[in-house]
């Protein structure tokens, strides 16, 4: 999953970070495989794996071909997994998310003109991992316990104070997988160079579609009930017509019925 919720039961400790957020506690996953086709058994991979790359890894175990064309954005990592050999795969776009710009110290400037820091990102290549923008919470949560002191719902985590402001980080993440030691200044040719490469990730991306909000989506308008709310053209058309239709023939029943009550109390009299 992507990360744990500390504060529900989660725990992603000693990693930084929860749930939805582009620290390693909120997007690094642990998974085995279990299979006879397996080489090296009860043996632990540290390369890099991405999700993507389950699809041709399991067509190749599959004795099945892909076409080059399809320009796969995953790798067959099979031999990585079961013989120990380095992966294929050289670095991991974690995410871009070029509308979340919320860092106010992010800028062009920032990112050596070669990408807004503003925007929150995040990418891994080889040992190095580099964040951009707002990342996200970021505490280390440790595993929480009770004492004889007083209970309250604050939780004990460690925090740190000299990240404030900050827009860029970079790790190395294999000697220090707990985020702890920021990098970003004293190897600033490594930051070059993994912003550059967030900026040609960039150029290929599709174009976020976030719509504005539709009022139709408003329960208040699907009688009180939050469910499906989008029509194209021709069924609104259609709905708009039946429901003049149908009040139409209800106000025509109704007068019709107020008349038969007025000529019953005129035969009465």
């Amino acid at each position: 999953d992507n990360g744990g919720q500390p504060f529900a039961g989660g725990s992603n400790w000693p990693l930084r970070g929860s749930k939805a957020t582009y620290w390693e506690g909120g997007i690094r996953a642990v998974g085995f495989v279990h299979s006879p086709l397996l080489l090296n058994k009860g043996t632990k991979c540290r390369s890099l794996v991405h999700v993507t790359d389950w699809f041709p890894t399991l067509v190749s175990l599959g004795e099945g071909t892909l076409d080059e064309d399809l320009n796969l954005d995953g790798y067959d990592v099979w031999e990585s997994i079961s013989e120990g050999y380095p992966s294929p795969r050289q670095d991991i776009l974690h995410n871009i998310d070029p509308i979340y710009i919320k860092a106010k110290n992010g800028s062009w400037k920032a990112g050596y003109g070669l990408w807004n820091t503003a925007i929150q990102a995040a990418l891994r290549v080889g040992h190095w991992k580099l964040l951009t923008g707002v990342p996200g919470y970021s505490d280390w949560v440790p595993p929480q316990t009770f004492s004889s002191q007083r209970l309250t719902n604050r939780y004990h985590n460690e925090r740190i104070r000299w990240d404030r402001g900050k827009s860029i980080w970079l790790f190395n993440i294999t000697a220090d997988p707990y985020e702890r030691v920021d990098m970003s200044q004293r190897y600033p040719h490594i930051v070059k160079k993994m912003l550059m490469r967030l900026a040609q990730y960039n150029k290929t991306a599709v174009p976020v579609r976030y719509p504005a909000k539709d009022l139709r989506s408003n329960p208040q308008y699907n009688s009180g009930v939050w469910g499906p709310w989008y029509k194209d053209e021709k069924e609104q058309e259609e709905e708009l017509y039946n429901n003049f239709f149908t009040n139409h023939l209800g106000k025509t029943s109704w007068k019709d019925k107020s008349k038969n009550r007025k000529l019953k109390r005129k035969m009465k009299h």
